[in-house]
């Protein structure tokens, strides 16, 4: 086989279910996998990772390709240069632990880590819905509620690595409760039984999805208000049952925009990348690094 002249990077979507990984040539997807995360101790995490970089690594291999290195996308909030995990809320395991170097001494690549929200966004904003936009804001919604802001061609860096946590939004300030657990509450932690009783016909599901729609319509009025940006990419599991609320999620922002020309402007757009969106994300910011 002749030499191949392509530069590729792995990508790993790390989240509280399911672990995704691609093997990226920097426009295309060329292999991917998944496994179930493991949440039982560091040591079992790190092999199961490494477990699904080394058939990304032999593929690569098998079409003579040289990879550049390891990008990680996790749920959680790292510290402000991106190193250490401080809080990852649904894999503690990994909460304090610098990841980039542990990785790095039983793969022997470069590896970088970001929070998968900002993942999300990076790759929406530079290949997916986002693509050709300078201000783009990423929501994911699924097993957690994430969100990453993409500005003049990159993501938005912050002085304590604590931005864009959408699902901390309070949303009830009687009972401290934000967005994350009330959208919890809402769909009574099965999102999935809640949209088949709604595209049933279920009055109290087809109310609730209405309710998820107009929390979600206040918060990103919210953030219009703040930051202004030109395009909201909502993403995660969420997406497949966006015709339940969407609408009142629109309703709502249009409502709470203080600006008119935002109100006429700003869109929505539901992810273009589908289950491997995160892990692209990943791979390009191991690609910039």
């Amino acid at each position: 086989m002749a030499k191949n002249n392509k530069t590729y990077t792995i990508g790993l979507d790390i989240g509280g279910t399911n672990m995704k990984v691609v093997l990226f040539d920097g426009e295309k997807v060329v292999a991917d996998d998944s496994l179930a995360t493991p949440r039982d101790s560091l040591d079992h995490f790190l092999v199961m990772v490494k477990a699904l970089v080394d058939p990304m690594l032999a593929r690569a291999k098998e079409i003579k390709a040289r990879v550049l290195g390891i990008g990680l996308g996790i749920a959680g909030t790292l510290n402000s240069d991106r190193s250490i995990m401080l809080v990852s809320p649904n894999i503690p395991i990994i909460n304090n632990v610098n990841l980039s170097e542990k990785l790095k001494s039983i793969i022997d690549l470069p590896v970088v880590v970001d929070n998968d929200a900002n993942c999300f966004v990076r790759a929406e904003a530079k290949v997916g819905a986002g693509k050709g936009r300078q201000n783009v804001y990423g929501i994911i919604i699924g097993t957690g509620i994430g969100g990453g802001w993409w500005v003049n061609n990159e993501v938005y860096n912050v002085a304590h690595g604590g931005a864009g946590e959408l699902g901390k939004f309070i949303v009830d300030l009687e009972n401290g409760i934000g967005f994350e657990e009330a959208y919890h509450k809402i769909m009574q932690n099965n999102p999935a039984q809640m949209a088949e009783e709604a595209y049933r016909g279920d009055i109290l599901a087809e109310r609730n999805y209405e309710e998820l729609g107009r929390m979600l319509g206040a918060a990103l009025a919210n953030i219009v208000n703040l930051i202004d940006p030109e395009i909201f990419v909502v993403g995660g599991s969420v997406v497949e049952s966006s015709d339940l609320f969407l609408s009142q999620t629109k309703k709502m922002m249009k409502t709470h925009i203080e600006s008119s020309e935002a109100r006429k402007k700003v869109k929505i757009a539901k992810s273009k990348l589908g289950a491997n969106m995160g892990a692209i994300g990943a791979a390009l910011l191991a690609r910039n690094t």
